[in-house]
């Protein structure tokens, strides 16, 4: 018995300290866990109570938990004598009782331990097993396993009670509705569904002893008016009790929200969000949606929940980041478009230049997007970030001249797996078809086809809207500022892509091995320095003949000599 008493007063001081135990100064913790251990010594050998002065033990008990007054009841004889003593104890449960906060006083009808013991003791009052749902009217907590032996159904009440029918069973004695989502889900009336209103058995049997002593005497009346006053007590009470378990209960949940917030907050700020998060506090509309995704449920924060959680709100942030550079950006990508516009029209006349970009094809240039997407860029203002474009430009218009250029090329020479010693756009032969719109075009007039700005829909950033993003698919950087740039300057920027070098390759090859050229290495110089002229005997009639340049049959060719026709015969003149 005494070691079994050791190891519950250990329990007792090692029990987590509850918002109700904030009273105790710091150094009154350290007394009492010095006390515990004297405790655990005193229980080895001799009774606590008779082991410690008794203001000693005033002193310690006075600042307890009601729970830790429950479980010291429950350590040994001594101690259960001890606190069981209303001459002596009842000041500790009283005090102890009176530091929760907003808790209903003791009623009449309950002794301060019996009191503590229904609000705090999780446990059934029968086998003991877990039990959460307190039954406030019937004054008991009661597993589902026990409710067949300490509850009555309303119609397995005494017969008397019908008798009474001037009277209402619940006003002569305290009856609760079982919920279903209590562990009494199966105690249900079975003819329409609903739950049973049911009564504790020791009121049952206490009001069966008082009616079978009154029930043939002129006393039944004042019995009758006595249990009402009674019952009617316990329901008062008990409304109480319910608003002060919902307050509880609602204090707790915020407790696990907040908790929850911290946690999750922290989770994202070691992903690198932290300041994302900073900028919902001066938007009060995307905080609230925040927290919505934070506290979906009022739990704590779980790997398993993490998991599930996480990626939600990292996706969230994530939008919203690329919201707020979209915006940044486009504010930039404005005074872009007036800079390029005005250093545009110094660039007309000069014919070093074939073509002259758009201000989003100078955006997405490397040496801009740092100017725009700096970091540091943030305190540039709009009059400096203009003065640095204008004295960059020049330069820049001719960079993205030859980047563009040398894309072109590259896409010639893999279409026609041309070598790299050839410029493959000063081939002679070399005639362009828009996959887009199915036209024909040649260089250099090809730089400046429409479909050139055509929607790209292999780009991910077309592919994928920021308001669409799938769970673990985040937009990156790259595509936030050039979705920004699409959306700021309406069009897309210059791709080369839709354009299909070897479209007529095998007619045009056929072409110039009539004029005795090879097609993948004779340039336009060669045809022009030696100029030759060739006849299309299939569009030729008997007496007239259709006399053109290589340049001229080109065009005839990929007008007039369409994929379902049959090929040109050309004669040289």
């Amino acid at each position: 018995m005494r070691n079994t008493g050791r190891v519950a007063v250990n329990v007792v001081f090692s029990t987590p300290a509850t918002p109700e135990c904030d009273l105790l100064e710091l150094g009154q913790v350290d007394a009492l866990k010095s006390v515990s251990t004297t405790f655990a010594i005193t229980m080895m050998g001799k009774s606590v109570v008779s082991g410690l002065p008794l203001d000693v033990l005033f002193e310690i008990l006075w600042y307890l938990h009601p729970l830790d007054l429950v479980y010291l009841a429950r350590v040994s004889k001594s101690f259960r004598s001890f606190l069981l003593s209303r001459r002596k104890a009842k000041s500790i449960w009283t005090e102890a009782l009176k530091r929760i906060n907003r808790l209903p006083q003791c009623p009449s009808y309950l002794s301060e331990p019996a009191y503590a013991n229904l609000l705090f003791w999780p446990f059934c009052h029968r086998c003991h097993s877990s039990c959460d749902v307190i039954q406030w009217e019937l004054r008991i907590r009661c597993c589902d396993g026990c409710t067949s032996d300490m509850v009555v159904g309303r119609e397995m009440l005494p017969s008397f009670v019908d008798q009474l029918n001037f009277l209402d069973a619940r006003q002569i004695i305290p009856m609760s509705v079982m919920s279903s989502a209590g562990p009494y889900g199966r105690h249900t009336d079975n003819t329409y569904g609903k739950p049973l209103a049911v009564a504790s058995h020791a009121d049952v049997n206490k009001l069966n002893m008082q009616y079978k002593f009154v029930k043939d005497s002129p006393l039944l009346n004042d019995l009758i008016i006595h249990r009402k006053k009674a019952t009617q007590e316990i329901y008062q009470h008990v409304a109480l009790c319910r608003i002060w378990e919902a307050e509880v209960a609602d204090r707790r949940r915020k407790e696990l929200v907040d908790q929850r917030r911290r946690d999750v907050v922290g989770k994202l700020e070691s992903l690198g969000l932290g300041n994302e998060l900073e900028s919902l506090r001066s938007d009060a509309s995307v905080l609230k949606e925040f927290d919505n995704l934070v506290v979906r449920q009022d739990q704590e924060l779980t790997d398993s929940s993490c998991r599930v959680s996480l990626p939600r709100l990292q996706n969230f942030l994530e939008i919203r980041r690329a919201r707020r550079l979209t915006v940044l950006f486009q504010d930039r990508f404005k005074n872009l478009a007036v800079v390029v516009s005005n250093m545009a029209k110094t660039f007309k006349n000069d014919k070093t230049n074939k073509v002259l970009p758009q201000a989003i094809d100078i955006c997405l240039l490397s040496e801009v997007r740092y100017m725009i997407d700096d970091k540091n860029s943030g305190v540039m203002s709009a009059e400096a970030f203009v003065d640095a474009l204008t004295l960059r430009l020049p330069p820049l218009l001719l960079a993205w001249n030859c980047q563009a250029t040398k894309q072109l090329a590259d896409l010639v020479r893999v279409q026609l797996c041309i070598d790299n010693d050839i410029d493959p756009l000063k081939l002679a032969a070399l005639v362009f078809r828009c996959s887009n719109c199915r036209l024909h075009v040649t260089y250099p007039s090809a730089l400046t086809h429409p479909c050139l700005r055509a929607k790209i829909f292999d780009k991910p950033w077309v592919q994928l809207p920021m308001e669409t993003t799938a769970l673990g698919r985040t937009m990156s950087p790259v595509e936030v500022y050039e979705k920004a740039a699409i959306e700021a300057f309406e069009m897309h920027p210059w791709n080369c892509t839709v354009l299909e070098a070897d479209g007529y390759t095998k007619r045009i090859h056929n072409l110039f091995r009539a004029l005795g050229r090879d097609p993948k290495s004779t340039s336009v110089d060669d045809m022009e320095s030696c100029p030759i002229r060739v006849t299309c005997k299939s569009c030729s009639g008997s007496r007239s003949r259709m006399i053109l340049t290589y340049r001229t049959a080109l065009i005839h060719l990929v007008r007039n000599h369409s994929d379902n026709q049959d090929d040109a015969v050309w004669g040289v003149v």
